[in-house]
């Protein structure tokens, strides 16, 4: 067996994201020390079912690996990461996400396909016209524009206001190489003030929604409020944007099942989630410890962190045939790119029904793609793997 490859301990694993062998370290370390304690109160847990225990596990709290990922305690976005939907443990969370889950519920979902076609068809359209003029750039002008739309008509918010207010914040994050977090740093103000001038009129949207009672006349904080506004922005488009760009390069890099899903777009659902088990956009999430327990034969302290793999678990070979290889006919139901449990994502449903129609859309352009240059992987986001520009040119 070869040599363990050198891991960076504690949170720094979150450095691995933009490696060109993320994969190949992750199979490794997997394979090698499925438990491993990284230093730090940070073990790392890849193995499949060991990844799906834990997710599943009620003792286990959120994990801190969104702070890390923001910059750790005292960073310059803590209070509102701290406050949002993903950080919330016991009533605080069930409160929080019984107000979001509103907004994905399958009827909610269903019925934003007419307006999710009509952007992706319009993106196709300008993506295609662009390719035949030379190359264009995929996650700039369809991958992270199509997910931002949807999101704009969720908020309600006038295109003008987002083109002006938000999608500069947006865009700069993606394209900056220093500064990975400055949509959520000018989220959390625009989001502040938009709540301060409303201050009881309707808003038509998600805030909305978010400041409704439950059944049992309970509400969120205004700090709760504009967390989960933020965290909806920038989880929906990112994850979304990543999981289109890394679906396209990946029918890319397999020109066959390109060719199989081009032929039988019925095969489109399945590819989508081939591509969330083989190349998730969000790869890892994190469970904290309240009392000591044994993982997997180790032993685990209270007041640790689990960082799960989700990127590692989906490719366990205890799991699925053939784990590092793109099958679109692959049965990728016990992918665990999601999560489970209480913190099972809730906008999985839309995140799927967006990429299947763009690719509708886009195989339906009839036109042959190619990859123009090498990928770039985001290096300045520790908490997904996407590409940062994804080149296009028409094939010859």
């Amino acid at each position: 067996m070869s040599e363990l490859p050198a891991i960076p301990g504690g949170w720094r694993i979150l450095e691995l994201g933009a490696r060109p062998d993320y994969f190949a370290v992750w199979n490794a370390i997997r394979e090698q020390s499925p438990v491993h304690d990284a230093g730090e109160g940070v073990f790392l847990v890849s193995r499949w079912e060991l990844v799906n225990a834990a997710l599943r596990n009620p003792e286990l709290e959120a994990g801190g690996g969104v702070s890390e990922s923001f910059g750790g305690a005292g960073g310059p976005v803590e209070t509102v990461v701290r406050n949002w939907l993903m950080s919330l443990n016991g009533e605080e969370h069930r409160l929080a996400r019984g107000l979001v889950s509103r907004l994905f519920a399958p009827k909610a979902v269903a019925d934003l396909e007419p307006a999710v076609r009509g952007v992706a068809r319009a993106l196709v359209g300008s993506f295609v016209a662009a390719v035949k003029e030379g190359s264009a750039d995929f996650v700039d002008l369809v991958s992270t524009r199509l997910p931002s739309e949807v999101v704009r008509r969720l908020f309600a918010i006038d295109p003008a206001e987002w083109s002006a207010e938000v999608e500069p914040l947006f865009k700069g994050a993606a394209a900056s190489e220093a500064d990975a977090f400055a949509a959520v740093q000018g989220l959390a103000p625009y989001f502040h003030k938009k709540l301060q001038s409303s201050g009881n009129q309707p808003l038509g949207g998600v805030i909305d929604q978010l400041r409704m009672e439950d059944k049992a006349g309970r509400r969120l904080t205004e700090a709760e409020v504009m967390a989960n506004s933020v965290l909806i922005v920038t989880a929906a488009i990112d994850t979304t944007a990543g999981l289109i760009a890394n679906t396209f390069y990946a029918l890319l890099e397999n020109p066959s099942e390109m060719m199989r899903v081009r032929s039988e777009p019925a095969l489109i659902p399945g590819a989508v989630d081939e591509s969330l088990r083989y190349c998730p956009s969000a790869p890892s999430t994190t469970r904290r410890t309240r009392v000591t327990f044994d993982l997997g034969g180790v032993r685990i302290p209270a007041g640790s962190d689990l960082f799960l793999s989700l990127a590692a678990a989906n490719r366990d070979p205890r799991k699925f045939d053939e784990p590092d290889r793109f099958l679109v006919g692959r049965d990728a139901s016990a992918l665990l790119t999601f999560g489970g449990g209480a913190h099972f994502c809730l906008g999985a449903a839309l995140a799927r029904l967006e990429v299947r129609i763009l690719f509708e859309e886009l195989l339906r352009a009839g036109s042959n793609f190619a990859l123009a240059g090498p990928v770039r992987w985001r290096t300045n986001n520790p908490s997904v793997r996407v590409p940062q520009e994804l080149l296009i040119s028409a094939s010859r």
